[in-house]
């Protein structure tokens, strides 16, 4: 099979499993619904790697109006270092660059901020993963006046949107809407006659996902992370950050949550839509930022 012409074509629902035994493998907290979620936002833009009818890998793209993220980038082992994953990369790169976009970004485990360097993707800040050790108290986050959280409903979603654009750099409406319909709990803060502070729970394959997880102060970020921790009692949390974002480093560790990996944010083409990453506490996921 090794001689066999490795060829690229559209990613489709019936790759779901294929793409699940390749994150679980990878030890990754992906869902079925993460990737209908991606189909649903970019139908053109996630593809896999075949050769003589056998997947080999696989990469996904979902696109911005400034910008885009490209995540899921997996092949298998016994394909690695062929030239396989560098294929899939110049693929996607070149499916976005037809749509007009020239700032993308990714998360890179270690093993992969190699060949994103030779692609000229550079680094912006690392982004570490955290896990509970055990059950997380509400409690704990208790101090400063109480704040009246609301759940985001569709009446909310264009005020969430609009303030996630101003911290995320880009609209990223439409994936919002997506991920809210597949949420478990969607949670905002107002004050001022605006939002404040919006928590989004997600399904995760080890339990859930905090995030995307946006605040204007950590005030705000602590109230609706509560609204999280009392609708989901002694659930598994994970939750990616920013590390430039020391207030939430901070929060997480008081809360015994440890850390488990690290990757690296990096961008191609320029700092556009770079927004404000000290005001993310949780992203969405290192596949869509």
């Amino acid at each position: 099979m090794s001689s066999d012409r490795v060829e690229i074509r559209p990613f489709r629902r019936e790759d779901i499993g294929f793409a699940l035994a390749q994150t679980a493998r990878e030890g990754w907290d992906a869902t079925a619904g993460l990737f209908e979620t991606l189909l649903a936002h970019d139908p053109q833009g996630c593809f896999v790697a075949q050769c003589g009818g056998h997947s080999l890998g696989m990469i996904t793209t979902t696109a911005h109006p400034e910008s885009a993220w490209i995540g899921n980038l997996i092949v298998l082992p016994d394909r690695r270092r062929q030239g396989v994953g560098l294929q899939l990369m110049t693929y996607a790169m070149a499916h976005l660059t037809s749509l007009g976009i020239t700032t993308m970004r990714l998360e890179a485990d270690p093993p992969g901020v190699a060949l994103y360097r030779r692609l000229g993707f550079v680094d912006e800040f690392e982004s570490p993963r955290f896990e509970n050790l055990r059950e997380v108290s509400v409690e704990r986050l208790s101090g400063g006046a109480p704040m009246p959280v609301e759940r985001i409903d569709g009446g909310r979603l264009g005020e969430v949107t609009s303030f996630d654009a101003r911290y995320f750099g880009d609209d990223r409406s439409r994936l919002l809407g997506l991920l809210l319909e597949r949420a478990r709990g969607a949670y905002c803060v107002s004050g001022g006659g605006e939002v404040r502070a919006y928590a989004v729970a997600l399904p995760s394959a080890f339990g859930i996902r905090i995030g995307p997880w946006v605040a204007a102060d950590g005030a705000a970020a602590r109230a609706v992370l509560g609204a999280v921790l009392a609708d989901f009692p002694g659930e598994r949390y994970c939750v990616g950050v920013p590390l430039v974002n020391g207030d939430a480093v901070a929060l997480l560790r008081s809360l015994d949550m440890r850390q488990t990996s690290s990757c690296l944010r990096m961008v191609y083409g320029g700092p556009a839509a770079s927004g404000l990453p000290k005001h993310i506490y949780g992203i969405a996921g290192g596949a869509i930022g």
